[in-house]
């Protein structure tokens, strides 16, 4: 079942990818479809993460009073406690590694339902969300909608969040609510989930200093319940950063290249890349975003499915497609999964699905810069009413100027 789901997923994705999208319905309209497709994706069992189980055992222990950056889930504390999730969550022996944000919310849904159902329903909300979130603002702008339909229609985001229930959902919805109105509380909130809507949050904050100021007391505010924590607050950070690799894109290259200090150089080149993006589109946020989602995407030592929603969906609001190739072709990577052994929680990864993934994104990113050095490339942002009707080559029509009309000169 697992190779008919990988391989649905892009199969789906691939006709999404070349389909024409609607051309007719606003942002609502591109709620319902996602809504739709959505509902599906929550109909299936999570067949390829557990990390929602992890969601709800921190989530419940909050609702106890503990501090999940103090006691992980295998620790003796909670041996006589039963509960039906504590052994299912993945690395159960290091301690939580999500921001204050994420935990208040994993806390929120487990008060309410405790049951996967009820993460996975949250997030599937929340990607629906996204698709409107993209809809409205391309509609503000008064650009075609298709970023917004190809999210709304394509498989990754819907199976990530609705089948998975992953928390990227909460934050990417943070993100482009942020990047819809230029609204610091949004960004805040989703750094608080996640940790890089932070960066909008510094574009967004580069002319305002004191809404910057409360955004970073607001942080600060909401690591103090856990702060009995001390050190232990970054161990699972360190971890991750030391130690978990998993379908590497750039990142397998330097690595190659360097061996032990890849991890370094990989970092210095994301924050350059950010640095850079901050300096440059420091009036675009949605290309700030684009930078900071592509640097981790590509510069990460781990790269899950739906991490790629960080880059993708920013460009889907600066309308670059290639992205969303690497999100068709991103389900490969769940191949690993084929060779799991849940005796001992261990898998092997295939290198061959890099070779799938990476090679035809950059020939993409490639071909789309080229393409737009001469001429409109794919969802350039012109306006509905201006919009070039197609030829019947499905070229655009060329449609010759109005004549000038000028005032005849005044006479002195």
């Amino acid at each position: 079942m697992l190779t008919l789901l990988i391989g649905g997923m892009v199969l789906w994705g691939l006709l999404i990818l070349v389909a024409p999208m609607p051309q007719r319905g606003g942002p609502w309209a591109v709620l319902g479809a996602a809504m739709a497709v959505r509902l599906l994706c929550l109909c299936l069992p999570p067949l390829l993460s557990d990390d929602l189980f992890r969601y709800l055992w921190e989530g419940r222990v909050i609702g106890m009073g503990g501090n999940p950056f103090v006691h992980a889930p295998d620790d003796a504390l909670w041996s006589q406690l039963a509960d039906p999730f504590r052994a299912r969550v993945n690395h159960g022996e290091l301690p939580t590694i999500y921001p204050p944000g994420a935990l208040g919310l994993f806390a929120l849904i487990a008060q309410v339902a405790y049951s996967p159902l009820a993460i996975k329903a949250v997030m599937g909300l929340f990607d629906a969300g996204i698709a409107w979130a993209l809809a409205d603002t391309l509609h503000r702008r008064d650009q075609r909608l298709d970023g917004a339909w190809v999210y709304a229609l394509h498989p990754l985001g819907a199976m990530e969040a609705a089948g998975s229930g992953h928390l990227e959902a909460a934050a990417v919805f943070a993100l482009v609510m942020a990047l819809r109105g230029r609204s610091m509380a949004w960004a805040t909130w989703g750094a608080l989930v996640k940790l890089l809507p932070g960066v909008v949050l510094l574009a967004l904050g580069r002319r305002r200093p004191g809404a910057l100021a409360v955004a970073a007391l607001v942080g600060a505010a909401s690591i103090l319940p856990f702060a009995d924590a001390g050190a232990g607050l970054l161990t699972s950070p360190k971890a991750y950063a030391s130690r978990w690799a998993f379908n590497g894109g750039l990142f397998s290259l330097i690595e190659a290249a360097t061996g032990g200090a890849a991890r370094g150089l990989a970092a210095a080149m994301g924050a350059l890349a950010v640095g850079f993006a901050l300096w440059r589109h420091a009036h675009t946020p949605e290309r700030v975003a684009l930078w900071a989602g592509g640097a981790f995407v590509l510069l990460s030592p781990t790269v899950h499915p739906w991490y790629i929603a960080w880059a993708w969906v920013p460009a889907l609001l600066c309308g670059q497609r290639a992205w969303t190739l690497l999100a068709t072709l991103a389900p490969l990577s769940y191949a690993a999964l084929l060779s799991y052994d849940p005796t001992h929680s261990t898998w092997t990864e295939p290198t061959w699905p890099r070779w799938v993934l990476y090679p035809p994104f950059f020939l993409a990113l490639l071909g789309e810069w080229l393409w737009r050095q001469t001429q409109p490339g794919p969802w350039r942002p012109f306006t509905r009413r201006s919009w070039p009707s197609m030829g019947p080559s499905g070229s655009p029509s060329p449609t010759p100027p109005a004549p000038s009309i000028q005032s005849p000169p005044s006479r002195p």
